[in-house]
């Protein structure tokens, strides 16, 4: 007994030890090997690396070590100077113990052998020129030096969950994003021969590419078993699949990497024929549970890409779809869509992207009775985009609208027609060749209603045309309504196929008259602003005439001028009108290109205009000359103002500066309770309503006060010395009141990012809770299950069985839970990394600790 109790001593003590150094070992040389690591990554990328905290571990993966990373991120150089490469919350990778051993003692080379990255967030980026940020690898030590490679990678396993992926490639018109990506890579890169495995999924991917939207919100299933050759860099597929929403493709073939440029030999095919796996790629319609829909039809999808693909050489390809007799319906609502045919080509023989041809040969849908045949062209899409489209149809909207679920609208009707040709370059557009440019139809709108829950008001269009001419598309005639406003335009647009394909800016020159005109009606419902917006990428000038405009108390009558919009500002040009009992012609300037401090630039000319009216309706006057409450009569001259508007369009007073120059021919002080104290202490009646003789005065505003200079002023027979100063905000809250504008816009869209966040946190901390509950529930019911096995048993050698059967129900039941867990918290943390993404776009908040 003796003898056993210090052998079981010794064990448990030798066991101790062994926990001891499992756990002192990685504290101890954990700053030299995260030291040793950013020397390492320093001297093998051209990028600044870095994490937030780093921690060494032995008994997670034991027999191996692991090094974890929060916070890692990987930000370029020039010309990518400050661009952020990669972002990972959490980075975890997996080392061969045995060459941290010999690192530790000779500096042998540390074998990678599992990488675990967590919420992941990577930008590649291309310039123009074929550079990309991604290619940050420092040159190999050149052949005859005798360094030591300091990181060997030896991958068995790649996990990658909630990432986001963006592509920006200048060089070859490529635009990409990829949202909730989740990846999983395993094979054994020890050896130079062996079967790459890759099961890959996307929540939401969108592919534009030679200005064309290929793919928009298509969730990705990837599942490819990859013969890899490292000896020669060559990976072959054997009939993998690629799943884009519910169309499927098994695609075969080989890449071979080099550098720089890939040889690529790929061939793809849609196995199944059904015509609703292509109708899901349309987001309108998969959107909308799309597992009830009814279709018929068939389509077919093929493709091959062989070639050499680089910086200067691209592959040659030949991809085809086609649609025979397709439609679809909606058990909910009334309209199918039939008789849906379409052809595309896409061709390019090999040389440069700039080859390609897109050729949609045909396209014909019905809805309602009513078809639509559309034909489109693209050649030359990188260098200089060549048009050609022909379209012919008709459509009822209202037909549309009970074919098609259309989120947030509660009333549409009215008719489309559009027949139209149209065969143009770029580039002759730009030029004003318009010899060279072939343009003719016309699509005209009649009776269109539309209510909206993102519209504060109905719109209704009678009647609309536009025609097309190689020179412009030319608004022939408007009639339209909104809310109570009425609307009568028509005008050319001169730039409409470079604004549509390249962003470019909207020219053009029109006319526009209303009867009634309410521009509160216009003001934005958003709730981080009520400013009226200007919109971006437009130079257009508008001769504008108006029966009546109102603008809360403000009316105007009459008005007349012009109106200049350009560069996210409103300039006016002799905008004359009726208001406020006289008359007023305004030049000036409104400008929102700072949307949370919109500034605007007044010069008035007024011709007796009311002083009681003007008290009325102006919020300015009411401030800068409150005495006009009592004061009858009219007053003419100048007057400019400029500075800030507030949250509710009217301005920031204390960020006010002007002048004026005013003159009046008589004026009378009535109900004054201040005049009348001094009339009583005076015991004088005319002082109660003193009639005033002839002013004129000048003044300026500035740092929030109106300057009057000294004038004289004639009241009840004497003559009084005038002139002074009236503050409109104590000086030391001028500051604050500039910028009042802009807090207040702030406040409000910082409050609704923040809400969007809680939001999917409450979410997020539901699912985890429901996912750890169900893992308990589960847990306990095995345990129930496994006990009454055993308790079955009724001898010992079947209450041996019945053990080994319990304890692997257990395992197998732990597994199943900790795997609902992972998934539940794999959901939670992407419903919160949307959410942030969504919120980041309403207002910036601050980073999390972890990065979350």
């Amino acid at each position: 007994m003796r003898t056993r109790g210090k052998l079981a001593l010794g064990g448990a003590l030798l066991v101790l030890a062994v926990l001891l150094v499992l756990v002192l070992v990685p504290v101890l040389f954990r700053d030299r090997i995260e030291a040793r690591l950013k020397t390492e990554i320093a001297s093998s990328v051209n990028a600044r690396v870095d994490w937030r905290s780093a921690s060494v571990g032995l008994l997670r993966d034991f027999p191996s070590a692991s090094v974890s990373l929060n916070d890692l991120s990987v930000v370029g150089v020039q010309p990518f100077a400050g661009d952020t490469l990669a972002f990972v919350k959490d980075a975890r990778l997996v080392l061969e113990l045995g060459s941290v051993v010999g690192f530790l003692r000779h500096g042998d080379p540390i074998v990678v052998r599992e990488v675990v990255l967590q919420q992941p967030r990577v930008g590649l980026r291309v310039l123009t020129d074929g550079r990309a940020n991604w290619d940050i690898a420092r040159p190999s030590p050149t052949q005859g030096t005798t360094s030591k490679r300091a990181v060997g990678v030896t991958l068995r396993n790649l996990q990658l969950s909630s990432g986001t992926i963006t592509l920006d490639d200048r060089h070859a018109n490529l635009a990409l994003a990829l949202h909730g990506v989740n990846e999983k890579l395993s094979g054994d890169f020890a050896s130079e021969k062996f079967l790459l495995s890759t099961r890959t999924r996307v929540d939401s991917a969108f592919v534009r590419f030679a200005g064309i939207p290929w793919l928009s919100r298509v969730a990705i299933r990837l599942d490819a078993d990859v013969d890899a050759d490292l000896r020669n860099n060559r990976f072959t597929f054997r009939r993998d699949t690629l799943k884009l929403n519910e169309l499927l493709l098994a695609f075969e073939g080989s890449a071979t990497l080099g550098k720089p440029d890939t040889k690529l030999d790929l061939a793809f095919a849609a196995p199944g024929t059904a015509f609703r796996d292509i109708l899901s790629l349309v987001p309108a319609v998969y959107a909308q549970d799309f597992a009830r829909l009814r279709t018929a039809g068939r389509m077919s999808v093929s493709g091959r890409v062989r070639g050499t693909y680089g910086p200067h050489a691209f592959p040659a390809l030949a991809i085809r779809a086609r649609v025979d007799s397709g439609a679809f319906k909606d058990p909910s609502l009334p309209l199918p869509a039939r008789g849906i045919f379409m052809e595309l080509a896409v061709d390019n023989p090999g040389g440069h992207m700039d080859s390609t041809v897109v050729d949609l040969k045909r396209f014909h849908a019905e809805l309602g009775g009513r078809p639509v045949d559309a034909r489109l062209v693209v050649r030359t899409p990188m260098s200089d985009p060549d048009v050609d489209l022909r379209l012919r149809g008709a459509l009822d909207l209202a037909d549309l609208a009970r074919t098609v679920k259309l989120p947030d609208i509660q009333g549409l009707a009215g008719l489309l027609n559009a027949d139209l040709a149209m065969r143009a370059r770029l580039s002759d557009v730009n030029a004003s060749r318009y010899d060279r440019v072939t343009a003719s139809g016309a699509a005209y709108v009649s009776h269109l209603a539309l209510r909206s829950a993102t519209l504060p008001h109905a719109v209704a269009v009678d009647t609309a045309a536009l025609r097309f001419t190689p020179r412009a598309a030319q608004l022939t005639v408007l009639a339209a309504r909104v809310g109570d406003s009425d609307l009568r335009a028509s005008g050319s647009l001169d730039n409409l196929l470079g604004f549509l394909m390249h962003d470019e800016e909207l020219r053009g020159t029109g006319s526009v008259a209303s009867s009634r005109f309410d521009l509160a009606e216009w003001v934005s419902k958003d709730k981080s602003t009520e400013v009226i917006p200007v919109p971006p990428r437009v130079d257009f000038t508008l001769d504008a005439t108006a029966s009546h405009v109102t603008y809360g108390a403000l009316a105007l009558d009459d008005v007349r001028g012009r109106l200049r919009v350009k560069d996210q500002r409103v300039t006016l040009d002799s905008l004359r009108m009726n208001t406020l009992r006289g008359r007023v012609v305004a030049n000036g300037a409104y400008d929102t290109r700072d949307l949370a401090r919109p500034t605007f630039d007044l010069a008035l000319q007024l011709d007796s205009v009311d002083i009681p009216a003007s008290f009325a309706a102006l919020a300015t006057v009411q401030k800068l000359a409150p005495v006009a409450r009592w004061t009858r009569g009219n007053v003419t001259g100048t007057m400019a103002m400029k500075g800030l508007l507030a949250k509710d369009m009217s301005p920031v007073l204390g960020a006010l500066s002007g002048r004026g120059d005013l003159r009046t021919s008589g004026l009378v002080v009535q109900n004054s309770s201040a005049l009348e104290k001094v009339s009583a202490a005076l015991a004088s009646g005319p002082l109660r309503s003193p009639a005033l003789g002839a002013v004129r005065l000048a003044f300026d505003v500035a740092n929030g006060r109106v300057n009057v200079k000294p004038f004289d002023l004639t009241a009840g027979g004497l003559k009084v010395p005038l002139g002074g100063a009236n503050g409109i905000g104590r000086v030391a809250e001028v500051k604050q009141q500039a910028d009042s504008a802009a807090v207040e816009a702030r406040r409000r869209a910082t409050a609704e990012a923040e809400r969007i966040v809680a939001e999917a946190d409450s979410q997020a901390a539901s699912i985890r809770a429901q996912a750890r509950a169900l893992a308990d529930s589960t847990r306990r019911q095995a345990g129930m299950r496994a006990d009454s096995v055993v308790a079955r048993a009724t001898n010992p050698v079947a209450r041996v069985a019945a053990q080994a059967a319990a304890d692997r129900m257990r395992r197998e039941t732990d597994q199943q839970a900790e795997r609902l867990v992972r998934e539940a918290d794999a959901r939670a943390d992407n419903l919160v990394t949307q959410a942030r993404q969504r919120a980041g776009t309403v207002a910036p908040l601050p980073s999390r600790k972890g990065g979350q």
